[in-house]
């Protein structure tokens, strides 16, 4: 799938990796979301997270908002990043309803409890550390 979405959108120099990061910052609205929070919700490596923000950094699309302290920082979309956003996610929604369109409702529907289960468990586990 990311192999997919990345060609579909090329042009617009963005990364399934980096549409998944703009669209969980997005849904954060003014708020901002420290990178350990947006690791934690996209289940993701800190360090995933600091590459792939470095890049949005230096594109003009996510700023760094400092924190409390100096070690933290809360990354928000800037208006640039909002506007390509918003240009990209009609187009996502036409690439899932294409690839979708063949797969019965039921098997969706069945196909989405299993994920939101394996979701669970992951979150777990990435609380609890298993040898």
């Amino acid at each position: 799938m990311a192999m997919v979405f990345d060609r579909t959108f090329r042009e617009l120099d963005l990364t399934q990796a980096q549409f998944r990061l703009l669209i969980a910052i997005y849904e954060m609205n003014d708020a901002g979301i420290a990178p350990s929070d947006l690791a934690e919700a996209l289940l993701i490596e800190r360090a995933t997270v600091t590459v792939l923000t470095a890049r949005l950094v230096d594109r003009g699309l996510v700023v760094r908002l400092p924190g409390a302290n100096r070690r933290t920082h809360f990354l928000k979309l800037t208006e640039e990043g909002v506007a390509l956003l918003e240009q990209a996610i009609p187009s996502a929604i036409r690439l899932a309803d294409a690839a979708l369109t063949e797969i019965e409702r039921a098997d969706l529907e069945q196909a989405r409890l299993l994920l939101g289960a394996i979701e669970a468990r992951l979150r777990v586990m990435s609380d609890t550390h298993i040898d």
